[in-house]
């Protein structure tokens, strides 16, 4: 899905997150307050889908739209996803009400909306922190999928304050992060954690002495490389090239097969230019890496450095401005991958 901000959709507590879109003020706010700054309230419906045969005749479904109703920059019913009959939306304004009592307690940083609608999130200002000898400020982050492929979320994301890299984690602690699937009690899922939300509050005790442990490691050079490496994993085969593999000429006839050969040919090509984007990325990482450990000695060559130097290729690579997959999506992922594998480095 689209990863970019919703029109002007964002409310930002002094400063945005890493765009210039939205509005931007001093005053904090409660989670409500901030929904009606960054206009996320639009209601979102699930209606039945039907399938209209060729004499026109409309023929119901098991399944369901996810639908949008119509905005001032987007005025049209907009179907956000199709969906199972068990699927079952919660509201921009009933989420914030949720969140109300939290948000006084810490104010809402950001809040906005991604793509037409599909997904809007949240962070909530958890205060400050040292890890591996800088200051970072520490966040809750709340988002929430409208397009049938994620659930409600709730995690604690650090933010390293030198650089405001994102620094996401692969952490699955119940502590650290909770999933909430929209089935049908999603209502009182969200509810019954929203009330016990202050758990939340161990997740910093949780998550900053194993990010400390990322820098009490040394490692070697083929270890860094296997950080990078699982953040970045080989290109994958474009399906065309997988499919022709052990088809020899006799197998087919003669058009055929030289229909095989140019679609091979085409293929391989591909297959190419995904493996030399890979590898330049890989490189581009290293070289973070190598100029990390030159600016920062107390942490050199350890699974901190190159964790960072992911993230830091992540949040500064080409291709990804006014981007929110620093946090969710693709960059967030990369993210994850990395830390997994350099925690693991920590014997």
């Amino acid at each position: 899905m689209a990863a970019n901000i919703f029109g002007d959709r964002f409310f930002g507590h002094r400063t945005p997150a890493w765009h210039r879109v939205g509005t931007v003020m001093d005053e904090a706010l409660t989670a409500t307050e901030a929904m009606k700054v960054a206009n996320i309230g639009f209601p979102i419906r699930k209606l039945p889908t039907f399938v209209q045969t060729e004499n026109g005749e409309f023929i119901p479904t098991d399944y369901f739209g996810v639908v949008r109703e119509p905005v001032d920059d987007d005025p049209v019913n907009r179907v956000l996803s199709i969906v199972g009959k068990e699927w079952t939306p919660i509201q921009a304004w009933e989420l914030c009400k949720m969140l109300d009592p939290v948000s006084e307690k810490f104010p809402v940083e950001t809040m906005g909306a991604l793509g037409h609608g599909e997904k809007i999130f949240m962070t909530l200002d958890a205060g400050p922190g040292v890890i591996a000898h800088e200051d970072h400020h520490m966040y809750y982050l709340v988002t929430d999928h409208r397009d049938g492929m994620g659930a409600l979320t709730i995690a604690f994301t650090p933010v390293r304050v030198v650089c405001q890299n994102t620094l996401v984690t692969g952490l699955a602690s119940a502590k650290v992060s909770v999933s909430l699937k929209h089935n049908r009690t999603i209502h009182q899922d969200a509810e019954w954690y929203m009330n016990i939300f202050n758990n939340m509050l161990q997740a910093k005790d949780k998550v900053i002495p194993v990010l400390n442990r990322l820098a009490e490691f040394r490692i070697d050079r083929d270890e860094a490389i296997s950080v990078i490496n699982s953040a970045y994993p080989d290109a994958s085969k474009p399906r065309r090239l997988t499919l022709s593999q052990g088809i020899v000429p006799d197998d087919v006839g003669k058009d055929v097969w030289l229909s095989i050969l140019n679609d091979r040919k085409y293929a391989e090509e591909e297959f190419e230019k995904r493996s030399d984007r890979v590898q330049k990325i890989r490189r581009g990482a290293w070289d973070r890496y190598v100029f990390f450990n030159d600016k920062n000695s107390q942490v050199a060559e350890t699974p901190w450095a190159v964790w960072q130097a992911v993230v830091e290729t992540e949040d500064f690579r080409r291709g990804h401005a006014n981007s929110a997959t620093s946090i969710f999506g693709q960059r967030a992922e990369a993210k994850s991958r990395a830390f997994n594998t350099a925690l693991a480095l920590c014997k």
